[in-house]
């Protein structure tokens, strides 16, 4: 088989990457030139402005008696004192200024050690000489460092008589470290892209033959391979991947053809399979994770144990409905499962809720994954959809129990010393209104006016201080005194104290359920209960916007007999709380009163994650609100530590 190296898949290869070094190399060599061209511009500019300086000291020593006055013969050379060239070098910034005859020699300069000897540059530049004498200005070349770190450049420019003849000349002489780092810096980054060149060249030969060495063993395969796979006849190639692609499709249908064979020696003589029961509907039935089957038409062909619990269906009535009569009350995923049915998409790690009996919200994880006929590419048809789901309310809960706790912490350090200054602030206010009060006399006397604002400003402190004093309650850190509590004790002295509080108003108090014996720290947990019996209190006080004796709370006690949770509800019959506010009523100042400070119900939450467990709310189907605090079911009577 003889393939032409230009020609083959591999010099193709080759060749694009040859091209990709040529043009890098070109932008190289471009950029070098772009470099080289504005050092260039560089010494050009200051080229002309050394000579612009090197004019005004020539104009400088001219317009100076020392040379047009001192009556020296005609044509003779004026003498300039060295200390006269050294103070103006200073004044202009030169390094040095000179005077030299028109061979070159240096007859007067501010550098002492010159004096007497013949200017390099001149003394082998006929032709600048020349145009010297003919008046024009001359530029040296840059003379640089042994490093290129500092660069000096001299500019000469004839002194003429009254007939305009050249006498000498004057050179100045500048450094000009713009040029010495242009230049560096031209030779560095030359150096830098050469050798990157260099190794980019060698890095494109070594990675066309580590691209190149599969293909290669792919060829060296498929040379091998039986002509019959191959389906090439021994004939050269015309386009080498393509005939690599065929040699190997005809591989894969070979196998395809002898796995297919193999399923059918395999299939039991006689019998005819059930077409609602995909395979392997009898490998699910020992997973902990609940796994379900749907058909292309969306209806239930597995359903394994753990399904069943999880969902609460019965295998004998749901196999063969469609997912969404079984899974109505999970929206997010009857929603996954469609678009896998009808897209093909698939899902991992989703978070879906789910409700479950008595609207207990559920958290679920989900993974849905389409089932694809023949060798489940994405082309292939989809016969039905692999449902993965496992109960994750548990860990939900515990996330946002720590992630309340956190806050909680944060929240105290943060706010505790500020209420506490706050608090202090108050003080001083109540006590100088006090002092107003009491340093007024009571018969008036035009004092009336000032003591009905002082003692205002006593009753809005004393608003103020309960605020403050609800506030420091809830951001101080709480440490708990934990020991065996008679939650039934707890709740009915508090229901008995509370029914005579003027606040509750006469409403009635009902407690009943089951309260068991608790690990608790008493004082939290009645005061818990406390500010729920009130929040639900003052929500029926408030209901049409005039106070009523005539609602009802109820104290209830439910020990969950799955998961083993101690729930203390309180009911009540008033308003509810709307849709929106739900989220956030245990939010520290979220209020809807208008006297409210928006605490009592944070300061609950506050104590249920103390006690490891949570607060929920939520209306009632029939009318007014539920708010729940979730402990763990330990109880005293139990062996074990505390909760904390």
């Amino acid at each position: 088989m003889k393939i032409s190296p230009l020609g083959s898949y591999e010099g193709q290869i080759k060749i694009v990457l040859g091209l990709l070094v040529l043009f890098l190399a070109a932008a190289i060599l471009l950029n070098v030139q772009l470099l080289m061209t504005a050092r260039d511009a560089i010494e050009d500019e200051t080229g002309r402005r050394l000579l612009l300086e090197a004019d005004l000291i020539r104009v400088e020593l001219e317009r100076d008696q020392m040379l047009r006055g001192l009556r020296e013969p005609a044509g003779a050379v004026p003498y300039i004192p060295p200390t006269f060239l050294d103070r103006l070098a200073r004044l202009k910034g030169m390094t040095a200024v000179e005077i030299l005859n028109l061979d070159g020699h240096v007859l007067s300069s501010s550098d002492a050690t010159r004096v007497g000897h013949d200017d390099p540059f001149l003394a082998s530049r006929d032709g600048d000489r020349r145009r010297l004498l003919s008046g024009a200005g001359v530029l040296s070349e840059v003379e640089r460092g042994p490093q290129s770190r500092r660069a000096r450049l001299a500019a000469y420019r004839p002194i003429q008589d009254r007939s305009r003849a050249t006498l000498a000349i004057v050179r100045v002489q500048s450094e000009v470290p713009v040029l010495a780092a242009v230049h560096f810096n031209l030779l560095l980054i030359a150096g830098v892209q050469a050798v990157s060149l260099l190794f980019l060249v060698g890095l494109v030969v070594g990675f066309a033959r580590w691209l190149m060495q599969p293909y290669r063993r792919l060829m060296r395969a498929a040379g091998q391979a039986p002509g019959a796979l191959a389906g090439i006849g021994g004939a050269a190639p015309r386009d080498e991947p393509d005939w690599l692609v065929g040699a190997f499709q005809g591989v894969l249908d070979k196998l395809r053809d002898q796995e297919g064979e193999l399923q059918r020696l395999k299939r039991p003589a006689g019998g005819t399979p059930d077409p609602r029961i995909l395979p392997g509907d009898h490998l699910v039935g020992g997973m902990s994770s609940a796994v379900l089957v749907f058909d292309g038409d969306g209806r239930l062909t597995v359903l394994n144990p753990a399904a069943e619990a999880l969902l609460g269906l019965q295998r004998s009535s749901a196999i063969g409905r469609k997912y969404g009569d079984l899974i109505g009350g999970a929206d997010r995923l009857v929603d996954l499962v469609g678009r896998s049915l009808r897209n093909g998409e698939a899902f991992s790690r989703e978070m879906v809720p789910l409700s479950g009996p008595g609207g207990r919200a559920a958290h679920l994880g989900a993974m849905v994954s389409p089932i694809r006929s023949g060798a489940g590419g994405p082309g292939e048809a989809i016969e039905g959809v692999l449902c993965l789901l496992a109960d994750l309310t548990e860990i939900k809960t515990l996330r946002e129990r720590v992630g309340i706790r956190d806050n909680l912490a944060a929240l105290g350090e943060m706010s505790a010393g500020i209420a506490h200054e706050f608090r202090n602030s108050l003080a001083t206010i109540q006590g100088l209104a006090r002092l107003i009060v009491r340093g007024l006399p009571a018969d008036g006397n035009g004092h009336t006016a000032v003591r009905e604002n002082a003692e205002t400003i006593l009753r809005e402190i004393h608003d103020v201080e309960k605020v403050v004093q609800d506030f420091l309650q809830f951001a101080r850190p709480e440490r708990l005194d934990v020991a065996p509590v008679e939650s039934a004790t707890i709740v009915r002295d508090l229901a008995r104290d509370l029914r005579d509080d003027p606040q509750v108003g006469g409403i009635a108090i009902t407690v009943e359920g089951t309260f068991p014996r608790l690990w608790a720290d008493p004082r939290l947990l009645r005061q818990a209960i406390h500010n729920l019996v009130r929040n639900a209190a003052e929500a029926i006080r408030d209901r049409d916007g005039a106070a009523t004796s005539a609602g009802h709370i109820v104290i209830r006690g439910e020990v969950g007999p799955g998961d083993g949770l101690f729930r203390l509800v309180v009911e009540d019959d008033g308003p509810g709380i709307p849709p929106e506010d739900l989220p956030r009523v245990f939010t520290p100042f979220f209020t809807t009163k208008d006297r409210g400070t928006g605490l009592g119900l944070a300061i609950v939450q506050k104590i249920a994650v103390l006690h490891d467990g949570m607060a929920e709310a939520a209306n009632r189907p029939g009318g007014g609100a539920r708010l729940v605090i979730v402990l763990p079911g330990r109880t005293g009577d139990q062996a074990g530590a505390p909760l904390l």
